[in-house]
């Protein structure tokens, strides 16, 4: 075993059965402690599985990782996340609630949009009066009135409210109800859910069907749950209803201080408050930080008092706080301490040479990067935006007819996606969909189009409808085309949109690689599925010098920090107004402070420019005078 402190010896080795709490500060040594109960579980049992549970799915990879050298890990832990559990119940067992076989997952908000205004349509709901836009408003105040629609959607299910619930809390709109339910209904009939639904159909399963949960019991005797502060409703009471009353030994990791996710519903309520009442867990305290320097150890305790203990082998480390004139300056003083950390090459507090590689600029959100990217590439400093797991839409045309005409093979009813890939085409859609051929029929269609990069299109669409759906060869796909797009490419005047499919249509060669390796299904659907759970996105690989907001920056740490864009208004954003909106705020700049493990610099411009191009005057922020003080 590793070498673990006394009071992670007593949690790894805790007697197995029980219920434990674990409240685990940053750099604390959680995701250790989590790996090696797993280890100690399995290696102290001679059949019992474990579902470790984790918030991310670079988290699952990295323990799978810590714990290859088990025996028989793959068979005996199911290592994943809350949605990746659930999907798998949903697919197995989706057909005992009468939901459809094949169902296909909308993880694009204009996708469940589109869903949205089409199930007003087909109640014979006059959309412009009933979202009350009048003919002089923008089309902005629209999508402003959609996108609130979803976002109360999703909280209707990340709460799990029954009608009656939801009646209650939209008493204001009547028509919300029925509303939410003709949008569910528009949902099923096109043979598909939205992200949100894959844990409230997985829910409502276990519940509805115990003898489900039983068939994941008899070999699954144990839970582990990794940043359980981070928990909703809906993802609490899956593990609840998952355990049932026969799993007694569930663990539960988190640092309350660290919740940031609360506009998803997160709360560190079910880890303190109603994992306490329902499994009456033995508590134990990890606040030592075995990874910051005392610098970065002293700023967390400003920001959070006596959240963090310092080691008795932590490093004196380095701060530094800047005020600066305005995002020009602060992007240039920043570059400038880029440049003067590469040029020292080494100190005692870096293992190896100082690099772009072990630091990483933090911001609350992406925008405060602007100046900063700018100033970089005049620099000729390289440098990458971390980004999250879900893959991004391509971009070629041909990739898009490829990634819109699979989702039409799998799933016939899916008329949104239907509907953009004759758009894409330019044709008018068909007035039916449903047909197992449909896809044939929009090829069919189109087929009298002559140009030869047109009559690909046609090939790529009736490639994919003969495509075998349980065991497809991607790779031998992937190679006919590629030949056809660089044959095309040596002829056509079209070449930056040949070339931008050719990498694509690698990229997508890439996912499947991906998928087979990590052994997540053989068929085309699953493959689907895996994507929309974002489990398809390569080990992030950061080339240059890494930007990151701190929820993209979440459980991953740097030797050198710069925490940059500190202003009120921006961190903590001018949007949190209520006491718990603000105490998140804070609980994120902690965990930016907390990515150090040596050197932190913090800065902020006193005025910034305006998106509409004023410049106004900036006033540092209040986390930032705290830390100051």
């Amino acid at each position: 075993m590793i070498n673990l402190s006394k009071t992670q010896t007593l949690i790894v080795q805790s007697a197995i059965g029980s219920a434990i709490q674990v409240l685990a500060s940053a750099g604390s040594g959680k995701t250790r402690v989590l790996t090696e109960r797993v280890r100690h579980i399995l290696e102290s049992t001679k059949k019992e599985g474990v579902i470790a549970l984790t918030f991310t799915n670079k988290a699952a990879e990295e323990m799978q990782q810590r714990l290859e050298d088990v025996e028989n890990i793959e068979e005996r832990a199911w290592i994943s996340t809350i949605h990746g559990v659930a999907q798998r119940i949903l697919e197995q067992y989706g057909h005992t609630i009468n939901l459809p076989s094949e169902l296909h997952i909308y993880e694009r908000d204009q996708d469940r949009k589109t869903v949205f205004l089409q199930s007003l349509r087909e109640n014979g709901v006059d959309i412009d009066s009933f979202l009350d836009v009048a003919d002089e408003r923008t089309k902005r105040d629209r999508e402003r009135i959609i996108q609130n629609y979803m976002e109360q959607f999703s909280v209707v299910k990340r709460l799990l409210l029954t009608e009656s619930e939801i009646e209650k809390r939209y008493s204001e709109n009547e028509r919300f109800l029925s509303v939410y339910l003709a949008y569910q209904s528009a949902l099923l009939e096109s043979g598909g859910i939205d992200f949100d639904d894959i844990l409230v159909y997985a829910h409502k399963i276990l519940l509805a069907q115990p003898w489900c949960a039983d068939i994941y019991r008899a070999k699954f005797k144990h839970i582990c749950v990794d940043e359980a502060q981070d928990l909703n409703k809906a993802q609490y009471e899956f593990i609840r209803v998952l355990c049932g009353d026969k799993i007694k030994s569930i663990m539960m990791v988190g640092d309350p201080n660290q919740m940031i996710y609360g506009f998803n519903g997160s709360s560190h309520q079910y880890l303190c408050e109603d994992f306490v009442t329902d499994f009456k867990p033995d508590r134990y305290v990890l606040n030592e930080n075995y990874r910051s320097s005392k610098s970065v150890i002293h700023l967390a305790n400003k920001l959070k008092p006596g959240s963090q203990l310092e080691t008795a082998f932590a490093l004196s480390g380095y701060s530094q706080i800047e005020t600066l004139p305005d995002e020009s300056s602060e992007a240039d003083w920043i570059v400038a301490a880029v440049k003067s950390l590469i040029a020292q090459k080494e100190h005692t507090d870096i293992e190896g040479e100082i690099s772009l590689g072990n630091m990483v600029v933090i911001a609350r959100n992406r925008f405060v990067f602007k100046t900063l990217q700018e100033k970089l590439e005049s620099a000729e400093i390289p440098y990458s935006l971390k980004k999250g797991e879900r893959q991004v839409e391509p971009s070629s045309m041909f990739c898009r007819v490829l990634d819109l005409s699979i989702r039409l093979r799998l799933n016939p009813k899916d008329w949104v996606d239907g509907k953009k890939l004759c758009s894409v085409l330019s044709i008018e859609p068909p007035h039916e969909w449903g047909q197992d051929d449909i896809l044939l029929q929009i090829a069919n269609d189109y087929s009298q189009e002559s140009e030869a990069l047109n009559q690909l299109y046609v090939e790529l669409m009736k490639s994919i409808q003969e495509i075998n759906l349980d065991e497809p060869n991607i790779p031998k796909f992937c190679v006919k085309f590629k030949k056809q797009l660089e044959r095309l490419a040596s002829q056509s005047s079209e070449k930056d949109e040949l070339a931008t499919a050719l990498e694509e249509l690698d990229d997508f060669r890439s996912s499947w690689t991906v998928f087979k390796r990590k052994g997540l299904g053989d068929s085309l659907m699953s493959f689907r599925n895996a994507s929309a759970l974002g489990q398809l996105a390569d080990s992030y690989d950061p080339f240059g010098l890494t930007l990151s907001t701190v929820h993209t920056m979440k459980g991953l740490e740097k030797d050198i920090v710069f925490l940059m864009g500190m202003c009120e208004g921006v961190f903590p954003d001018y949007r949190a107004k209520t006491h718990t909106e603000l105490d998140e705020e804070r609980n994120s700049a902690f965990v930016a402070v907390t990515r150090s493990r040596r050197w932190i610099y913090i800065t902020c411009p006193l005025s910034r420019k305006m998106p509409w191009g004023d410049v106004k005057r900036q006033t540092p922020s209040r986390f930032l005078n705290e830390m100051k003080g």
